[in-house]
């Protein structure tokens, strides 16, 4: 009669060294090391069908005010806005999202499966470009889902609440290959270890205000990350959101000193290399600043916000949504490619499979084995007694 051996461990005392993992003793072990030769890459379909519904780009800012918002019919009453910021930034369709079911179910979903990836593919099998493309959409798409919870709440002042153990930055809202993690540790510990403190990452870490950088309508890619970074880096940093007169920057870049060495001379530095215009100028001489620039209001479609009286919007800044509301959401389709999405299962179910192409999955099992080998241990399941004794005088 044979006996079922559940699980057998199979020690080697020699293989292959696992990659390095110098300067990353902070980092927890799962997400320690990368491959510089891998040419995986992570398909992210699904975040490209919700962003490109429901992300509206504006464009870099002219650094104009906003109209003054005028009181509605039968009322005094203004809806509060920055005017130097109410404009700027792209944009998430909350209403239109929260009003269908599907689309936050939709969000929640992406959000569970970025989050069990690495618990079947270890990240330093990846690249260091498509480990950044990784965090960068996890960190995004939990922000997102929780914003979803948030809204219709605009003022975001007291949800993120900088520095606090209650924030939702510090909260342990995710669990990565076992590792409890917070937004906080993915951009402070990870990310910040990972890439050298290099500050273009804190660009690509939306914060769900309009006063923090842009969502993007498309996600983060191994291919394409650094140049969406600088991108976003030109956008904010040239944006009343970033930088204004008398040395006033964003109140994001006291939270990010860190990535500065909590020098300013560095951070005026790296300010200077994207300014344009008569502000280059302004900040060419300085030697300070001051973290003065603040707009904590959601980043949700213009006239989404508290609307006081009863009649149609009038004032300029309302009027922005007669050129938007016609882009996100259905008007793309977004319904149905989500619903396919959905149909297929595949998102939750398999997110290895719905992330790699068989090519692929082929070459990162493989991979996988070899991981496993490096690591000192092969997992091997469901031997019956007479298959284990036979494989242990080969390995013998």
């Amino acid at each position: 009669m044979k006996k079922t051996i559940n699980t057998l461990l199979i020690l080697l005392l020699a293989g292959t060294s696992p990659l390095s993992v110098a300067g990353e003793e902070n980092i927890p072990e799962p997400f320690r090391g990368d491959d510089p030769n891998s040419t995986l890459e992570v398909a992210y379909d699904d975040l490209n069908a919700l962003l490109s519904s429901y992300v509206t780009v504006s464009g870099w800012s002219t650094r104009e005010k906003a109209p003054r918002p005028d009181a509605g019919v039968g009322t005094r009453l203004k809806t509060r806005i920055n005017r130097l910021t109410a404009q700027e930034g792209n944009r998430f369709y909350f209403k239109g999202a929260s009003e269908k079911d599907l689309i936050a179910e939709f969000i929640s979903d992406i959000r569970a499966s970025l989050e069990m990836l690495p618990a079947e593919v270890p990240l330093r099998l990846l690249n260091k470009n498509e480990q950044l493309a990784y965090w960068l959409n996890l960190y995004n798409f939990t922000l997102l889902d929780e914003m979803m919870k948030v809204y219709p709440k605009h003022n975001l002042l007291r949800v993120l609440d900088y520095g606090d153990d209650d924030s939702i930055m510090a909260q342990k809202l995710l669990n990565v290959a076992g590792v409890p993690l917070s937004l906080d540790d993915i951009q402070f510990t990870i990310l910040k270890e990972k890439y050298f403190g290099n500050p273009l990452i804190i660009y690509g870490l939306w914060q769900g205000n309009i006063g923090g950088p842009s969502l993007r309508s498309t996600a983060y890619t191994g291919k394409t990350v650094w140049r969406k970074l600088e991108d976003n880096a030109g956008e904010f940093i040239n944006s009343n959101r970033g930088t204004y007169f008398d040395g006033e920057v964003s109140a994001l870049y006291e939270r990010n000193m860190p990535f500065f060495d909590n020098d300013q001379a560095k951070l005026i530095s790296h300010l200077m290399d994207y300014l344009q215009g008569d502000m280059f100028d302004e900040y060419a001489n300085r030697d300070d600043v001051e973290f003065e620039m603040e707009d904590w209001t959601l980043a949700a479609l213009i006239g989404e916000g508290r609307k006081y009286g009863r009649s149609a919007a009038t004032n300029g800044a309302a009027m922005l949504d007669a050129v938007v509301a016609t882009q996100p959401g259905e008007a793309f389709g977004d319904t149905v490619a989500i619903q396919n999405y959905l149909a297929e299962d595949n998102i939750m179910k398999t997110p290895v499979n719905f992330r790699f192409s068989e090519a692929q999955l082929e070459i990162l099992q493989k991979l996988r084995t070899k991981h496993e080998v490096s690591m000192g241990r092969v997992e091997v399941t469901d031997l019956d007694e007479e298959e284990a004794t036979e494989d242990k005088k080969q390995n013998n």
